[in-house]
């Protein structure tokens, strides 16, 4: 694998994980798109050059920043109604 294609594969690994960490629900939401960014640009730039268990992985991150971003604004519209 080139080191190209290794700092994209860690790059969208590392957002994800950054935004799975993410304590401030103010910064989440950015967070969340920054990582789902970095996924897409993956998925995007060389489909055909993925093993299938990276494809499998960036559909589970996919689906996991879906969840955590439903959590996210429910987390920030309960902070502002204060329930």
């Amino acid at each position: 694998m080139s080191d190209a294609i290794s700092n994209h594969a860690a790059q969208w690994r590392q957002l994800c994980e950054a935004a799975v960490l993410e304590l401030d629900p103010e910064k989440l939401p950015a967070r969340i798109a920054e990582a789902r960014i970095a996924v897409l640009n993956r998925l995007e730039g060389g489909f055909q050059n993925l093993s299938e268990g990276e494809q499998l992985a960036l559909q589970d991150a996919l689906d996991m920043l879906h969840v955590l971003g439903d959590i996210a604004k429910r987390e920030i519209v309960e902070q502002k109604t204060g329930t």
